[in-house]
Order: structure tokens, then sequence, then C-alpha cells
């Protein structure tokens, strides 16, 4: 607690100011060396008043250009709250505050009446303190429990009026435990509450959109901590945003139960798939009706249990923070059953659909020797994408992300990708960090080739092995090739099925390694994939070492496939590294 006196106050003419000096690490972030206001007051007492509310909102300036200097340079977090949220923080504080009381004096009773005189009187005095409009030890006792009280709500107040207002509800919390303090020691317990704000048995007030705000707070930290994509807390903030929809904004928590979240399942289950790309602007009620009337395809299971199992965690928050007695949503699931199983979510491409692919007019074009060779702009992330994934299982992003310097060789002399997660790159999880051998086959078409030739211009285009492709705003660079194979290059050659697309191909090199009986070890330091769906790397030696995969990846074959009206004149069929060529046929 501050001192009284007239610390941060200054007199100038009839005139009462706040003035106060900035920490000196927090100048260069607000770009001041002082604060200053004035107060509009001539009385001494008004002025003191008027610094516990510039006080709060200083030192929430001052916390939160903190974090900015600590977490991110340019960004401060903020939260707005509103005066039902605090007010229930209140209320666990006078709680706590009596509770403490009430155990003190069961620990140590009064000894006699005089002593029990004693610490009525001294109640009473406090009493009178808190009741006093000009007495200064009341603003800072006020001021003292309402930063308390917002560090427990983490928020950062700024609002003028709020503060006041919460000032004045803390003081009112910290009556009611006088109050109780002085009924105990006159022994009078026929009354338990004596401000029906702080009666326990008011249910809190608290709006669902308040329990959200909270919610996604906690995400974000949590996800700067343990660092989680951008986009990952997007979709959490957008499945947030839908569920406010549901619910209602301005629902009080305490009214939440097993029939809204009833609702909340059966109008997910309901909701279209890609609304934002059909609906946009319409609301979640009117675009359900037009979905159904266009027979436009509902949200899949998995999607659906995404909503559901934030609405959970969402409640857990509620529970936590004595909002709600129970969690409603539970045991909550997806009203319809998944009918296709996990592995089955997406299929591989057939032998025919890999073949008629990789075989079609667009690798004929970039065959050596073509007679009317592709040119165009996209030649090179369009036809090595797929044929990297074909022959390694890799996800696009990874390929697309790969730097020049990440092709690399073995002193055993196997050429290999290694896929890792620095410099602004990310990958799905921890064991995609891994080393996949480079199969004889892309050797053969010519991939060492095109390596060297991007490394001679690194100068000129940069790091990245495939330069042209950029990313979108989560970092993604293999989102527009993707996109483009998906809608328009792979249907100019093969039909595809409804649970098949590019990223099929990661499956058929899963199901390439299982027909020639690769053992579990080889799937997860190739794909990053495990039967088990655990790592069985041993933590010995070195498991991922490409030398000890080569041969099976080596091995990955399709029935009917044949690319060698791709190879690089002059490389032998058996070769597994080459720098023979000057040539490139990407």
């Amino acid at each position: 607690m501050e001192p009284v006196a007239e610390q941060y106050l200054q007199k100038r003419g009839d005139m009462w100011h706040y003035y106060r000096r900035v920490p000196q690490p927090l100048v260069p972030i607000l770009g001041r060396k002082f604060i200053k206001r004035s107060l509009g007051v001539t009385s001494r007492e008004d002025a003191k008043r008027l610094r516990t509310i510039e006080n709060l909102k200083v030192e929430a300036m001052f916390a939160a250009a903190e974090q900015s200097s600590s977490v991110n340079e340019n960004v401060v977090a903020t939260e707005a709250a509103s005066l039902a949220m605090l007010i229930e923080y209140v209320r666990k504080t006078v709680t706590a505050l009596d509770k403490r009381a009430e155990k003190a004096l069961l620990a140590e009773p009064a000894q006699d009446r005089v002593e029990q005189e004693e610490r009525w009187k001294r109640a009473s005095i406090e009493l009178s303190i808190l009741s006093d409009p000009a007495d200064p030890r009341r603003d800072e006792w006020v001021a003292s429990t309402t930063e308390k009280v917002l560090a427990d709500a983490k928020v950062q107040l700024s609002d003028s009026e709020l503060i006041a207002q919460l000032a004045e509800i803390v003081r009112r919390g910290l009556v009611e435990v006088q109050r109780r303090k002085i009924a105990r020691y006159e022994d009078q317990y026929g009354r338990a509450v004596y401000d029906h704000l702080f009666d326990p048995e008011r249910p809190p007030a608290v709006k669902f959109a308040e329990l959200a705000n909270m919610f996604l707070v906690e995400k974000e930290e949590e996800y700067a901590l343990n660092g989680v994509s951008r986009k990952r807390a997007d979709k959490v903030q957008a499945i947030v945003s839908v569920l406010k929809e549901i619910v209602g904004a301005e629902t009080l928590v305490r009214s939440i139960d097993d029939d809204v979240v009833q609702e909340v399942r059966s109008t997910v289950a309901k909701m279209p798939a890609n609304r934002m790309k059909f609906y946009r602007n319409l609301p979640l009620s009117l675009a359900i009706e037009k979905a159904q009337k266009h027979d436009k395809p509902n949200l899949s299971h998995l999607t659906q249990a995404s909503y559901l199992d934030t609405l959970r965690d969402l409640l857990k928050v509620a529970v936590r923070k004595k909002l709600l007695l129970t969690n409603p949503a539970a045991e909550v699931r997806p009203l319809k059953k998944d009918a296709v199983p996990r592995d089955q979510k997406r299929l591989p491409w057939t032998p025919d659909q890999i073949s008629d692919f990789f075989g079609g007019k667009f690798y004929h074009a970039c065959a050596p020797g073509a007679v009317q060779p592709y040119s165009k702009r996209d030649r090179v992330p369009r036809f090595w994408l797929p044929l990297i994934m074909l022959f390694s299982g890799s996800r696009p992003n990874e390929i697309a992300q790969l730097h020049i310097a990440d092709i690399l060789c073995t002193d055993a002399g196997t050429w290999y990708m290694n896929f890792v997660d620095d410099n602004g790159r990310s990958l799905k999880t921890k064991v995609s960090r891994r080393r996949v051998p480079i199969h004889p086959e892309l050797i053969r078409i010519g991939f060492l080739e095109f390596v060297e030739l991007r490394r001679a211009s690194t100068s000129k285009n940069g790091p990245f092995l495939f330069h042209e492709l950029g990313p979108d705003k989560y970092g993604n660079r293999a989102k527009y090739v993707a996109k483009r194979l998906n809608e328009v290059f792979i249907p100019e050659e093969i039909e595809l099925g409804e649970r098949q697309a590019l990223y099929s191909l990661r499956h058929n090199v899963r199901d390439a390694l299982r027909r020639i009986g690769a053992p579990d070890e080889t799937l997860l330091a190739v794909t990053g994939w495990s039967p088990s769906g655990k790592a069985v790397s041993s933590d010995y030696g070195d498991p991922g070492n490409p030398d000890h995969h080569i041969d099976w990846v080596a091995r990955i074959a399709y029935d009917g496939l044949d690319v060698s009206f791709l190879y690089v004149p002059g490389t032998p069929r058996g070769v597994q590294s080459s720098h023979q060529s000057t040539g490139s046929s990407g």
C-alpha cells in the first residue's frame, strides 16, 4: 500500500494535478518520461480520491507496456471486461476474506470481555473508515483491494468510469466483511448477509460472451507459451464466435444447461460445410435453411466434434470460475455417428489413377525432348510436388518449405531431405522432424540436378528450393499450388473419388511400405506415422538415419507406373545419387 502523503499530486494555482514519473525501462515504449493530468478539482480530499482512480489506470498502462516489452514489442494484450464479470471476482474476494476472519476467530477466540470489546471496537473503526468519504485511508484500502481483484481476473482496465464503479463495489464488499465480523463479535448469527450483492446464494450474472473472452485469453496465453500456430488459434476463435451465435452472447452462463447444450449439438449437426464461402453474410439460421434447400453437405463428423469439444472446454472454465456447478457438455458427442472409420477419412489413389496422372499429358510435356515442352511459370512446383509426395509420403507444405540446404547426403552416399522447423518454418508434429531418403526414381528424373541449379541461383532467389511459392498468412507455402492441383491440374488428367485429393498420395506411400513389410521404425522415420500412433523408435543410436531406411524407400513402387520417360539422359537405372548431368527436368 503506497504512502498517503501528497504522492503523485501537485497543486498549480487552485487546481490539483496528477504527476507521476514513468519507470525508465518503459520510457521508450510509452514515449514519455512523465504522466501529467489535470484532476479538475480544487479540494485536496477530492484530489486524493481521484488519485486512486488515476493510479489504477496508470498501473494498468505500465503493466501493458511491460507485457509488450517482454512478450512482443509490437503487441499489447487487452481484454474487455464488464462490471458484471468483475463483480463475480469481488464476490469471490469477499468470501475469501470472510472465511479468513471466521477461521481466525475460531482459532483464537477472545480470552475475556475486554479483548472481545477491543476486537469489536477495531472492526467498528474499520467500518467507519470504509463509510467515511473524507477518510483518505478508505481510498487506499479500496484501491489496494481493487488491484488484487483485477490481478485475480487478469484484467487491465483503462475506462475511468468502469474503474470508479468497480471501486465502489469493492468498498461495499469490504463493508460487508466488516459487518459480518462485528456480528460475530456480538454473537449475532441470525443474519448471514447484509448486502444482497454478496449473498452466496445469488447466482453469478456473467454473460456467455464474457466467459468466451475469458476462455480465449487463457487459450492465447497457452498457445503463445507452447508455440501453437496462429492458424490453430484463429480456428478456435472462429469456433467460439459460432458458439456465441448459437448460445447467444447475452445469455447468462448460469442458465446454460443440458437443453442449451443439446441445442448447440443439433445446430452444429445442421450447419453447412464451408459456410463462410457460400453464406458469409447470412445469420446462421438462414444459412442452415438455404443450405438444406440447396442440398449442401453438412459439417463433417470431425468438425462437429471440434465445435463440441470447444464448448466442453469453454464450460470447464465456467465450472472452474464457480459460474456453473457442473459441466453440462461433459459427455456431449456429435449427433450423427461417423460412418467412415478414421483410417478411411482420405482414400489413397488407385493404381490406374496414379499411372494415368503421372503418365498424363502434363508430365509428357515435361519429359526431356518433348515436342511441345510445358513452359508456364507454375511448371516447377506442379512437376515436383506430386512426384516427391508419391515417392516420400511427405506433406505438401513440408516439401514447399524445404531449403536448398536441406538436401543433404550421408557419408555412406544416401541423399535425403531434412525436414526441420526453424527459421520461421513449421511442422505438423514433433515426429515430423525427420530425414527422408530420396527415392532413386526422383534421382533418375533429375532431382539432384534441379537442386544444383537452384543452389546456383540462391543469391538471386533466396534459400527456398521452391522459391516460386510464397506463404499465406499462416506461413503455408503449399496452399496455392495444392489448391491448383486439387481444383485444376489433377482433374485435367484424372477423376478422383469423394475422399481422394492430392494429400491422398501420402496414404499411397504408407500402403506401399506396408506391402513390402517395412518395419514400424521406417514408417515413423520416413512418413512420421506409426500404426500404433506412438513413437516406436529407440532412445539409443540414430533410428532416423537415412542409411537405415533407404533400402525400404527404394522399394516403394506402384503397379502399372512407369515414369522412365522422365529420366534425365545418361543417368543409370540403378543409380542412387548423381551429379553427372547438368540438365534438369524440373
